[in-house]
């Protein structure tokens, strides 16, 4: 009767441990499952978020599709997009879009240091921006940093004297080579020797470049939108803080002939440096940036920047990015 009895207990605690061990794996499937849909609404929303930061995109593209293209001011439409997208936000119900419309042909072209024929002017303004900034970088430091610029930029794999290509960047760790070719992106140029991320995105002590550089819009300068430092870097002799401010006081400058009205600024100087000022100069836009955020009342956000650029009466996409 002993041994029948502690059959029954070892069977009893069978039972127990085999209950005890369904009912661990329903809790942990319960658990599991409850992490999935948890995991399928976040994605959800995700996916909406990022669908709500597209559709801010095509307003920016529409905005842009319909305003004058003969001159590109922040008076205009596209200047008040915030604005436009907290409005459309109201309609809504809950997903909304923020975010900003800039034109990109108020900054200097990075691209535009190898143009033929222009190359001593375009490196003069580059490293005239990063005096402007009072980035800490010494001469020689900036020196080194826009030969190595020309080199990633220019199609040969020559290097300059102090610059660098292919050789350098493979010897570094890890090891890559050197474009050869335009940049696609302005935050491309963290990859050229001499580029320190300080002088790109700045410190406590200074402002970086970020701010005042792009890519693909060809160097022409919209006087309209041009930050001062942008427009002062263009010349130590004839692009002044007075003729700055006299810019920025006279906006918009609504054609070319307006250029002319800008206080203190000779354009009739024969210099071939001032022919290459005129040349440069332009009140119109071909290429802007929409920085737009989707989010979701759960929280989910996506941030995207897109690249948009006029071509003819159409408005493209030619860069896109989600972060």
């Amino acid at each position: 009767m002993r041994i029948l009895a502690d059959r029954r207990g070892v069977v009893l605690l069978l039972v127990l441990a085999t209950v005890a061990l369904f009912t661990a794996m329903v809790i942990t499937f319960s658990a599991d499952q409850g992490l999935d849909i948890e995991l399928a609404y976040n994605f959800r929303d995700s996916v909406q978020a990022q669908h709500i930061a597209r559709a801010g995109v095509e307003a920016a593209r529409a905005i842009l599709k319909s305003d004058d293209p003969s001159y590109d001011a922040d008076d205009e439409e596209w200047g008040s997009f915030s604005e436009y997208a907290l409005a459309a936000s109201a309609y809504l119900e809950g997903p909304a879009f923020g975010g900003t419309l800039a034109d990109e042909c108020g900054k200097i072209d990075l691209n535009s240091l190898v143009t033929e024929g222009e190359q001593v002017y375009r490196e003069a303004q580059f490293k005239y921006l990063f005096e402007l900034l009072e980035i800490d970088i010494t001469s020689e430091e900036l020196d080194e940093l826009a030969k190595s610029l020309k080199d990633w930029l220019d199609a040969d794999d020559q290097p300059e004297f102090g610059g660098a290509e292919s050789d350098y960047y493979r010897s570094l760790d890890p090891p890559y080579i050197c474009k050869n070719g335009p940049l696609d992106a302005p935050e491309e140029i963290l990859l050229v020797k001499g580029m320190k991320p300080e002088y790109y995105y700045g410190t406590e002590n200074y402002h970086g470049i970020r701010d005042y550089v792009t890519v693909g819009t060809g160097g022409k300068i919209n006087i309209n939108t041009a930050p001062s430092v942008v427009l002062m870097s263009m010349s130590r002799t004839y692009m002044t803080e007075d003729v700055a401010e006299s810019i920025e006081d006279g906006r918009p400058f609504l054609n070319e002939q307006d250029i002319g009205r800008i206080q203190g600024l000779d354009l009739s100087d024969p210099s071939d440096e001032m022919a290459w000022i005129k040349k440069n100069l332009d009140v119109k836009s071909s290429m802007f940036s929409a920085d737009v955020n989707g989010h979701m009342p759960s929280g989910a956000r996506i941030n995207v920047r897109a690249v948009l650029q006029r071509f003819q009466s159409d408005v493209r996409i030619v860069y896109y990015k989600i972060y």
